[in-house]
């Protein structure tokens, strides 16, 4: 029986020095490495982004309209007094 513990690491490698390391990949290495790049999901446009957070996004409920109109019909009576 065989117990590992997973760790993840983030690292911050210039772009440069990562370009180099994998120039130095063998064929079979760089094949994989392009398999895994083709794995990862292609990040959102903002559009879509956008959309998803309007639709996920909280939502007011009865008691917080009904405050925002009572907040609004008491700045309109305030701005027509001066």
């Amino acid at each position: 029986m065989c117990n590992f513990v997973l760790m993840e690491m983030k690292l911050q490698i210039p772009f440069q020095q990562l370009l180099a390391a994998v120039k130095t990949l063998t064929p079979s290495q760089k094949a994989k490495l392009r398999r895994e790049l083709v794995e990862i999901a292609p990040a959102k446009d903002d559009k879509e982004a956008f959309i998803e957070m309007l639709r996920n996004g909280p939502v007011l409920n009865e008691k917080e309209i009904q405050v925002i109109e009572e907040n609004r019909k008491s700045i309109a009576k305030w701005r027509t007094k001066n």
